[in-house]
């Protein structure tokens, strides 16, 4: 679906539709899974490969997931620091004892 939205600012959507629009005997179709289009099991078997053994073929991460991985490191960095620091001890304890 998101193939044929014009306004995508997915980089990897965006490869595909140039490439689409620059091979027109290229179509694509949906089709039902699991009823024996020998594609679709072929690329259902790659699919699981992928997932099971961590095949180099690594689709990146949305920057919306990144940037919450990056947020969540830093701040269990932050409050180790916080928590663990000789400097600030005084503020730390008055923080905590207040809470």
């Amino acid at each position: 679906m998101g193939i044929l939205n014009p306004k995508s600012h997915h980089s990897i959507v965006r490869v595909i539709q140039t490439l689409l629009l620059s091979h027109k005997h290229i179509h694509l179709r949906w089709l039902e899974a699991h009823i024996g289009y020998l594609g679709n099991e072929c690329a259902d078997q790659l699919a699981k490969e992928a997932i099971t053994k961590g095949d180099p073929f690594l689709l990146p991460k949305q920057l919306s997931y990144l940037k919450a991985e990056i947020k969540s490191a830093a701040l269990s960095i932050w409050q180790d620091n916080w928590d663990n620091r000789e400097t600030g001890r005084s503020t730390h304890d008055i923080v905590l004892c207040s809470i």
